[in-house]
């Protein structure tokens, strides 16, 4: 099975505008890759119930279904329940291994997701080889009673820059951070309020036009693209970047992360959008700034010319 990726929508029930759970993932599932179910009023036998109504929506729909904190949910005997989502200090966060053993000895495995908060967190999480990664609250969120601290697109962007692991970002997305994430680097994107609404049409729509809002961010940008957003590298140099992105050299000479890795097939460059936010920051480019602006400051002139050298 793929790795969560775009959408992953979260139906948190109860709904606040009363809707059920078939409803609202036969809504959601107008765009999601992933549906997760988060019912923290629920006892494991009502969110059951719960799935044995979701489970044949997903499953039609070809689209996996995970279920939050609740392992003898998970378990339960309905076909296309794929996985269970773990925050920090529920039980078998810090032991996955002992949690898919279970899952294996009842015949049902699964596949586990694990929430951080930081990058302490991250790390730990990462050591368990969990399915995935959740990190954030990457903004304010309604959705906990007592969220963790704003790690920010910033503290996201690090987060994907450490690990090979999908990150998934979380916390507080609207449809314009949701984007942001995807952007700098997020496999995925976890929400529960930018789909809420009052209806189950209004509520595909949502989902219909962030997914494709979500794939627009996460695809590969063109050299003409790439060299309009970094003209002080030539098409030349960026060229031979893509070709030679795997030559540790490079990285640590330009001081680029191990995720940077645009692509070179068939004599055509192309870069994700995170590898161009990795080249502007070893460029030293701020966002808030112009390029004129970024001459005249001149932090670290040197590496054009070091681009130059080091690839010819």
């Amino acid at each position: 099975m793929p790795p969560v990726q775009g959408l992953y929508a979260i139906v948190d029930l109860p709904h606040p505008h009363g809707l059920d759970a078939a409803t609202v993932t036969r809504a959601v599932l107008a765009g999601a890759s992933a549906v997760q179910l988060r019912a923290k009023s629920a006892s494991t036998a009502e969110r059951i119930a719960m799935l044995a109504t979701m489970a044949p929506l997903c499953r039609a729909a070809g689209v996996p279904l995970w279920v939050n904190d609740d392992l003898a949910a998970a378990l339960a005997p309905i076909e296309g329940i794929v996985g269970l989502h773990l925050g920090q200090g529920d039980p078998g966060a810090d032991d996955i291994a002992s949690v898919r053993a279970q899952a294996e000895a009842a015949g049902r495995p699964l596949r586990i997701g694990l929430s951080t908060h930081d990058l302490d967190q991250l790390r730990a999480a990462v050591r368990q080889h969990p399915d995935y990664v959740a990190f954030g609250p990457v903004a304010a969120t309604r959705s906990k009673a007592d969220p963790d601290p704003v790690v920010g697109l910033a503290g996201l962007c690090d987060a994907t820059r450490i690990t090979a692991t999908p990150v998934v970002a979380i916390g507080g997305l609207d449809d314009t951070l949701a984007v942001q994430a995807i952007e700098v680097g997020a496999a995925a994107v976890a929400v529960i309020g930018a789909l809420v609404d009052r209806s189950e049409a209004a509520i595909a729509e949502r989902a219909r036009t962030l997914a494709e809002r979500l794939r627009s961010a996460a695809r590969p940008l063109g050299l003409d693209e790439v060299h309009a957003r970094v003209p002080v590298l030539s098409r030349a140099a960026l060229e031979q970047l893509a070709q030679w992105s795997d030559d540790l050299a490079i990285h640590v000479a330009m001081r680029l992360p191990a995720r940077f890795q645009p692509t070179w097939r068939d004599g055509v460059a192309s870069y994700r959008p995170s590898d161009v936010i990795d080249l502007l920051e070893a460029l030293g480019k701020r966002a808030d700034e112009s390029w004129d602006a970024w001459h005249e400051r001149g932090d670290r002139p040197e590496l054009a010319e070091l681009v130059r050298l080091r690839l010819r």
